[in-house]
């Protein structure tokens, strides 16, 4: 790489997936003597200490202001340097590909799903179609988020994309202090058979599924308990469900927290029901921490958790999430046999190799 010097723009330094696997990314490319910049474009700076602690700087000198404010701003900083752009997300991308010159940035695809959600599909191709032609490259975090572009429609012809695995936080630590914070917003009784979840509160972690699956689980261990971890535009109408299904005193929202190690040691089996994943970190996450999971076999996640994973249940089946539940509390050997495969898997989405991979795409970009 010619450059000693990489500019990450991404939407937002907030606790998200792409936002954590980002720090990962960064700290490790100053590990091996890279200077590394980041610069976002909205929301609280909740990672901005982790960055600079990773030996990072952050910009936040168009964070929080209007689209073209932030084109033209990013535009002036930019042409004054030579340094290559790493873009994240959408609205990253976008001003990315407006901002620098051609060929001058490479984009990352961190979701299954069209450029931008919302807007008609017509537009929202021709969008990643302007993008992805004007980037020298375009990297995709899983095969699942690849297949995904190549039939979509959001490709210009002939657009190559490299996969690049996350790769996963060394520090698994617990910290006391974590503990006692998530130990007063909800009692992890030792006695209970305690489920744990980690995503945002929207349509695609397809909470219902679970919520229903939990309650029939209820009828048979009535001394079990439900954690969200997370915060989002449905937590009213999940409230309201869990009323309805009458299991409100045993499912606990505890909204966002830092403290993901130490929550996924306070619980017994975590579970990711969502109908989509573009790779989905907290596997990892949960794979570190030694808990069975329960998964959705769906998009990238029996990439991350292996083709032939155990814990795969079909998506949105009710009973079968239900099934691999109770096998869960009734089969210790289950447990282990999960547990089991996750040296291996892990081994794939080393951070050193997703780093050196990286580097090969720069290089390939001729940064």
């Amino acid at each position: 790489m010619k450059s000693k010097k990489i500019i990450h723009l991404i939407t937002t330094i907030e606790r998200g997936g792409a936002e954590k696997q980002l720090l990962i990314l960064a700290r490790n490319q100053v590990q091996i003597g890279l200077e590394v910049e980041i610069v976002y474009l909205k929301g609280a700076p909740e990672l901005k200490v982790d960055f600079e602690v990773a030996g990072c700087t952050v910009n936040d000198f168009i964070a929080n202001k209007e689209l073209i404010h932030q084109v033209i701003s990013f535009l002036r900083y930019i042409r004054n340097s030579p340094t290559p752009v790493h873009a994240h997300l959408p609205k990253s991308e976008l001003i990315t590909a407006i901002a620098c010159r051609k060929k001058s940035f490479v984009v990352t695809r961190h979701n299954s799903e069209k450029f931008w959600p919302g807007m008609p599909n017509l537009f929202s191709q021709i969008l990643s179609k302007c993008i992805c032609a004007r980037a020298s490259k375009v990297i995709s975090i899983s095969n699942s988020v690849k297949n995904f572009l190549q039939v979509s429609g959001e490709l210009p012809k002939g657009c190559e994309v490299d996969v690049v695995y996350y790769g996963f936080d060394v520090d698994n630590s617990i910290s006391s202090r974590g503990l006692v914070d998530l130990s007063a917003r909800a009692d992890f009784s030792l006695d209970t058979f305690k489920i744990g979840s980690i995503g945002r509160l929207v349509d695609q972690k397809d909470y219902p599924t679970l919520f229903r699956a939990f309650k029939k689980l209820l009828l048979k261990y009535p001394n079990s308990e439900l954690y969200i971890v997370g915060d989002g535009n449905n937590k009213s109408a999940l409230e309201s469900l869990v009323m309805e299904l009458a299991i409100n005193n045993n499912v606990h929202f505890l909204g966002r927290t830092q403290y993901i190690f130490e929550f996924l040691s306070l619980i017994d089996v975590f579970i990711l029901p969502s109908k989509y994943e573009g790779f989905g970190l907290v596997l990892l996450e949960a794979m570190l921490s030694k808990k069975p999971i329960l998964a959705s076999n769906n998009s990238s996640i029996p990439e991350v958790l292996g083709l032939g994973f155990p814990g795969l249940f079909e998506t949105s089946n009710i009973e079968d999430l239900w099934n691999k539940i109770d096998l869960i509390k009734s089969d210790k050997s289950f447990n282990s046999i999960l547990i089991e495969l996750y040296p291996n898997q892990l081994s794939k989405f080393d951070p050193n190799l997703m780093v050196r991979n990286i580097i090969r795409i720069y290089d390939k970009a001729n940064f």
